[in-house]
């Protein structure tokens, strides 16, 4: 049998463990993990003092018009480890892309009667709806078109939950070019309120449903409580910064929706991923200029850029003893696929896609700007020192990116999933 690839002496972060293997590659594919210490290969990488992680898989990703292009964005999540992201654009699946990528259709009023439909297109990972106003994304807000959303299809529905309506009996808390007054705004109870009209929606119509993004500890008890239809994900900007601090320091550049909170609320997020209620981590990317950011609040506009830089934040905390390797890989490749059925993703297993993520884990390194690959150019993190750096990025075998150098050459495919999978196309 003639091999492609071999991974030598690397630490193989699995389901197995974590444990000295080589990975030898056909074709793409993982055709075995040992040691091959006499079996030749058209390519060997030395992979000594290097940890191997399946492949990041970042469910919570957005294009944004003008700034965050398909080629800025795809190539930022090369430099942070994710070798495929599913998001908010279907219109990404028609470019030039540098890794794998999927879609989530987005509900409206003027589709709720197609989803069904739609839901079973190539690349589409299931249906998204925000039931707040953000941006320019159309909200669905009332339970009758809600309940018509969870009963027109079977794929997960991934939501932002937060309470529009509450949002506006709140409108007179937003103070002017006073940022921090937008977590004052949306607070606590607009994301429960949101939260738990959709778990009860959802219930009622016979629907799985993924909560985006949670943002406060009573919401992690919710979902506990609702496990058989609801999944959910935090992002690495809810578990890194802190509302005491975090406006006053970076200004408008910290607002996002949902709001970054409280210090006890993003410890809260902490003991769920220990309670093992988190199921996956997903950046909650959202590249917006600087010149939108430096409006006067409120009309600067929410979003932070983070996909670059989720997997470095997490291996700080790695390092520290907050989680082990092993809870970092579930959350960002296995719960992934787990959850939207993603074919041949996710493990580091025989059969499955050579989509693998380096990563040196003692290495010390600082985030500078010109680091930052985000068409927006700017980076909370910036200037921050980081314990762990991704060190290569590879796609179905394909080197997409070494040592900050990302290839010129874009190869990445739509995703397959395993519940659409008569829908597949003959290659």
């Amino acid at each position: 049998m003639s091999i492609d690839l071999i991974i030598r002496g690397a630490k193989c972060v699995s389901h197995r463990g974590i444990e000295n293997s080589d990975i030898a590659v056909r074709d793409g594919i993982i055709v075995a993990i040992g040691q091959f210490v006499d079996v030749k290969a058209d390519h060997i990488i030395n992979g000594d003092g290097l940890h191997i992680l399946p492949g990041l898989i970042d469910s919570d990703f957005q294009f944004t018009d003008q700034v965050e292009t398909v080629e800025t964005g795809t190539k930022a999540a090369l430099m942070g480890g994710v070798t495929s992201i599913i998001s908010k654009s279907k219109d990404a699946t028609n470019q030039e892309i540098w890794c794998d990528h999927g879609y989530f259709e987005q509900a409206c009023k003027a589709n709720i009667d197609k989803l069904d439909t739609l839901e079973r297109q190539e690349g589409c990972a299931g249906i998204y709806l925000t039931m707040a106003n953000i941006n320019d994304q159309e909200a669905i807000t009332d339970d009758k078109s809600l309940l018509k959303v969870m009963e027109n299809g079977d794929r997960r529905v991934v939501v932002h939950a937060e309470d529009q309506q509450r949002l506006d009996q709140r409108l007179s808390f937003i103070e002017k070019d006073h940022v921090s007054s937008h977590a004052v705004w949306r607070d606590q109870k607009v994301a429960l309120n949101g939260t738990r009209r959709i778990l009860a929606i959802a219930r009622a119509g016979g629907r799985r449903v993924h909560l985006a993004h949670i943002s406060t500890e009573n919401e992690m008890a919710m979902v506990a409580a609702n496990k058989d239809i609801a999944t959910l994900s935090v992002s690495p900007i809810h578990l890194s910064f802190a509302s005491e601090d975090c406006y006053d320091h970076y200004g408008n550049y910290a607002q996002t929706d949902p709001p970054i909170r409280e210090e006890n609320n993003r410890l809260g997020l902490y003991k769920a991923i220990s309670g093992a209620i988190v199921d996956m981590l997903g950046s909650h990317h959202n590249a917006q200029s600087i010149a939108q950011k430096e409006q006067q609040y409120p009309l600067s506009t929410s979003g932070i850029p983070s996909v670059q830089t989720m997997l470095p934040l997490m291996l700080n905390h790695v390092n520290n003893g907050v989680f082990s390797l092993q809870t970092l890989m579930d959350l960002t490749s296995a719960g992934p696929a787990r959850i939207f059925n993603i074919a041949n993703k996710g493990r580091l297993a025989v059969g499955y896609d050579a989509d693998f993520t380096l990563i040196d884990l003692k290495k010390k390194w600082i985030l500078e700007d010109d680091d930052v690959m985000s068409g927006c150019g700017w980076d909370l993190s910036a200037g921050q020192q980081f314990t762990g750096k991704v060190i290569g990025t590879m796609v179905r075998g394909h080197m997409a990116m070494w040592n900050g150098e990302i290839t010129k050459e874009a190869t990445g495919k739509p995703l397959k999933f395993t519940d659409t999978f008569r829908a597949f196309e003959k290659e």
